[in-house]
């Protein structure tokens, strides 16, 4: 498989300048040069000490980048220390020394009322080197007569062991120590997996017996690797190992042994059960035996597991290679292995080499340009699990950023916090290196392959050394095409602690240009969040990014004060997909008016704040709160219905009047309204619902039965009490009216709402 060809676009033509390595620059930039021949001027007509104003947009696929070594994500299965059972995990892998709960794959109780119970666990492909513990509940089980004897201690007449190292065949099968265990025979050898099968007895009458099964824990000494540098067929090598001989196989814990056996694949009865499966010709074998002697020189080892499932071999790869602190890349159908280590430059690769069009970005993208990384390790410290070691902060590169950008990074199969905490300080200067950048060159160049170093200098005043990352190879023209990025060489001893000085970044300045927000793009509101009857105060952004290539918006908040300067006071809050259209701010204080700023992301950049507000949030309140507020609200003086006999003779229309609904907290004013249809010569008590305490067009309502209009019951929470109301009788020319109502006490005429 080819690294996808580049081509460069080019964007737009602005003024450059390549900065000292150290300058404070917060932008990315990039230079694009064409040359056709040496020192022939290109399809951009422009001469070669011109060529770098021109900003080049080129996107290296394929190629090893330096983030790309950030993160790999190995095949799942679950959680390592996690005793389980998981159809679906796949077969564990297990390599170094590290501790492990496996997969249960049986699982079985005999006896009279189920006295036992049998579990067979599969720890891992085998063989394996050694089981050197067990565990129940975390209490070590000692097993004074070795494999396949109960332990002493508490667990002696409790739990039974008996293991295998997974060799093809095994010798005999596993065998329950106490009881049966039903479908379980001479056959079920498991053959080629490290398993253990644990017994359990439970003695309901007895003292101190178990009730529910322990959490079974191994430490294990994972799978053998083939070891070039043992092997008297390889160049330089000595000993017995073999490749594909597994029976030669020595065991290590040294990423890169592991790397390039899971390359090789693992076979069993001539069939492969896991890794890539790439035969000698496929992988370059150099580079990972390059990378374990540098792992001898750094004492970086392995231990962990990943799982044999087949959409993920080559992310487990990656996973193993981290640990090595190497990447894994694919150049032409040869797995290669791209190592951390000091590197002089081969040779300079001037404007006279260079075939056509190429491009070099001045930094990583802002974005990722990190200054910290948080690693996480697996320590043994911690019972195995995954924990955080302390960051790793760049204090020389959070100054030139402005502030902290970190990333946590998972190192899977790293058990050492210093191993941890050195990748992760490669992790943080590679992020900082200039590039990728991708040049054609003439066939003398094919010489060279990625990980070779060389000193790119196109044109006077912009020289830099570049590593080879990757490589695509034309064979109409001949042309050879490098991905490269920079290469510090301040950074190997920066990240191995044998020098406190961060390496400078190299960077190119340019002016981004960012629009901030238009201002009729977004608007602020504050409001009052309701949920579950609690009404909670927010304020409220909605809008729509209206430039297309915004990569991200930056939401932020301030008290408003008044004359304040555009650039204070300001609070980050999110950092949002440009999709977003609505933005609640709920961490707010009640009847506080806040200001919102808005920044777009164009190219890692963030453009100028668009400034909102101010806006007021609204008031918090409990569903308790807004009952006694209705309650004790009324009508002003303003309410007064009448009533009247409609057309038909027969009923009558209450009407009331515009008025003010006055609350202690506030006043709403309440629109004229009308009820129809009543009985004639009968009291009415007046009401409407108004839960939210907006005011404004509410439907009146009106009951012969005082009750329903009780203000804020539970069956009617937002229950507002006006008063009654007795319609007039047949003949007359009008009704008695009834007094304002608040509360639920004696209101209009003495009658009490409260009862019938």
């Amino acid at each position: 498989m080819k690294i996808v060809k580049i081509a460069a676009l080019v964007v737009a033509a602005v003024t450059l300048a390549v900065v000292t390595a150290g300058a404070a620059s917060g932008f990315s930039a990039s230079l694009t040069f064409s040359y056709l021949a040496a020192g022939t001027v290109g399809t951009l007509g422009v001469s070669a000490g011109a060529a770098s104003a021109i900003l080049g947009g080129i996107v290296a696929l394929g190629a090893v980048t330096a983030l790309s070594m950030i993160a790999p994500q190995p095949s799942g299965g679950g959680s390592q220390t996690k005793w389980k059972a998981d159809p679906y995990a796949g077969v564990p892998y297990v390599m170094g020394r590290t501790g492990t709960s496996g997969n249960i794959v049986g699982k079985r109780g005999s006896g009279g009322k189920n006295t036992y119970e049998h579990f067979v666990t599969v720890l891992s492909i085998g063989p394996i080197h050694a089981l050197e513990a067990s565990f129940a509940n975390k209490t070590t089980l000692a097993f004074p007569g070795g494999n396949g004897t109960p332990p002493s201690g508490f667990y002696s007449t409790r739990v039974y062991q008996s293991w295998q190292r997974g060799q093809t065949p095994e010798a005999a099968a596993m065998q329950p120590l106490v009881g049966a265990f039903p479908g379980w025979s001479a056959t079920s050898k498991l053959s080629g997996l490290a398993a253990t099968l644990v017994s359990m007895e439970y003695d309901g009458k007895g003292k101190n017996t178990l009730t529910t099964e322990p959490q079974m824990f191994w430490i294990l000494q994972g799978v053998y690797v083939y070891d070039p540098r043992k092997d008297s067929t390889y160049p330089g090598g000595s000993g017995s190992c073999r490749a594909f001989d597994e029976s030669t196989y020595v065991y290590s814990e040294d990423p890169h042994l592991h790397g390039l056996t899971w390359a090789m694949g693992r076979y069993q009865n001539g069939k492969r059960v896991c890794g890539i499966g790439a035969k000698l010709a496929e992988i370059d074998v150099a580079s990972f035996v390059e990378g374990a002697n540098l792992n001898d020189a750094r004492g970086w080892k392995i231990g962990g597991q990943v799982v044999t499932r087949p959409d993920a071999p080559w992310s487990s790869l990656k996973a193993i290679l981290q640990a090595g602190g190497a990447q894994p890349s694919l150049v032409g159908g040869v797995i290669v292995c791209l190592n951390r280590y000091p590197r002089v430059s081969l040779a300079t690769i001037t404007s006279a080499d260079i075939m056509g069009d190429c491009s070099f970005a001045g930094t990583q993208p802002r974005r990722s340009r990190i200054n910290g990384v948080i690693p996480m390790y697996r320590s043994e410290a911690h019972d195995w699990e995954m924990v955080t070691a302390p960051g790793v902060i760049v204090a020389d590169y959070v100054a030139i950023d402005g502030d902290e950008r970190t990333k946590e990074v998972q190192y899977s199969l790293v058990q050492d916090v210093t191993q941890a905490t050195q990748l992760a300080t490669y992790d943080v200067c590679d992020a900082r290196e200039a590039g990728p950048g991708t040049v054609p060159l003439g066939p003398f160049w094919l010489n060279y392959r990625i990980g070779d170093c060389v000193t790119f200098n196109p044109e006077a005043g912009f020289s830099i050394k570049a590593l080879i990352t990757g490589r695509d190879l034309d064979a109409q023209t001949g042309t050879v095409t490098y991905t490269i990025v920079s290469e510090t060489d301040g950074k190997h001893a920066f990240a191995l602690g044998q020098t406190g000085v961060a390496p400078p970044t190299a960077s190119i300045a340019y002016d981004p240009s960012v629009d901030a927000p238009s201002a009729d793009a977004w608007t602020i509101n504050g409001t009052t969040l309701r949920a579950g009857g609690v009404s909670v105060p927010a304020i409220e952004v909605d809008g729509a990014v209206e430039e297309p290539s915004v990569s991200s918006v930056l939401f932020d908040i301030r008290l408003h004060v008044a004359g304040q300067d555009d650039a204070d006071g300001w609070e980050s809050v999110s950092v949002d997909d440009p999709t977003v259209t609505r933005k609640v701010f709920n961490t707010v204080t009640q009847n506080t008016a806040y200001d919102v700023g808005i920044r777009y992301i164009l190219r890692g950049v963030p453009s100028d704040r668009l400034i909102l507000g101010p806006a007021t949030a609204g008031v918090f309140q409990t569903s308790g709160d807004v009952a006694q507020l209705i309650v004790n609200s009324k009508p002003d003086s303003s309410f007064a219905p009448t009533a009247v006999i409609d057309s038909t003779g027969v009923a009558s229309t209450v009407s009331i009047s515009a008025h003010n609904r006055i609350y202690q907290d506030k006043t709403v004013a309440v629109n004229a309204g009308s009820i129809t249809g009543l009985a004639l010569g009968t009291y009415y008590a007046l009401f409407y619902d108004d839960p939210a305490r907006a005011g404004g067009a509410v439907t009146y309502l009106a009951s012969t039965d005082p009750d329903d209009a009780l203000p804020a019951t539970t069956a009617h929470p937002g229950r507002h009490y006006l008063g009654y109301i007795t319609t007039p009788a047949s003949g007359s020319t009008g009704g008695s009216t009834g007094g304002g109502g608040g509360g639920g006490g004696n209101v209009g005429g003495g009658k009490n709402v409260n009862s019938k």
